[in-house]
């Protein structure tokens, strides 16, 4: 699904990839199509700065400093929620990205069910508040969503 300068790749599309071994993948695309996520692929799409529908990272030092590692974004199936989901191989969250995300006004929290990448990795998420108006990733997704809708899979 194309938008301006940026898809949302259904777990089941072709196009999906994320890094690691063919295992990797398609645990992370099962867990895709549990939870109906769409993986964000666009300009800056491995830091926060995706999530404002930048261009570019704006501030690359910090964004490198967030001790972010196998990340993505990931958008919901009706875009009303995004968030940074990043694997780094550690036991808890980094001092550095708990800060990195409070910097943006980002939740941070880590959840199991998010730990498909294994390996020894922990799933910490940043996700935008509940409360808060629409981002601008989620702005544009409800556009292309709308205009170019998915059909998810029936649970079986």
């Amino acid at each position: 699904m194309l938008g301006s300068e940026f898809r949302l790749v259904p777990p089941l599309a072709k196009e999906f990839s994320v890094y690691g071994t063919p295992d990797v993948v398609e645990r992370a695309r099962q867990w895709a199509l549990d939870h109906q996520l769409l993986l964000f692929d666009g300009s800056a799409d491995r830091c926060v700065h995706g999530l404002y529908r930048m261009h570019m990272c704006a501030a690359q030092a910090a964004c490198n400093d967030a001790d972010l590692d196998h990340t993505q974004i990931w958008v919901t199936h009706d875009a009303r929620g995004a968030f940074l989901l990043t694997q780094p191989y550690t036991n808890r969250i980094p001092a550095a990205t708990a800060a990195y995300a409070r910097a943006h006004g980002l939740d941070v929290e880590s959840y199991s069910f998010d730990g498909w990448y294994g390996s020894g990795t922990l799933p910490i998420r940043l996700s935008i508040p509940n409360n808060w108006p629409l981002w601008p990733i989620e702005r544009d997704a409800v556009v292309v969503l709308h205009t170019q809708p998915i059909r998810w899979p029936d649970p079986e």
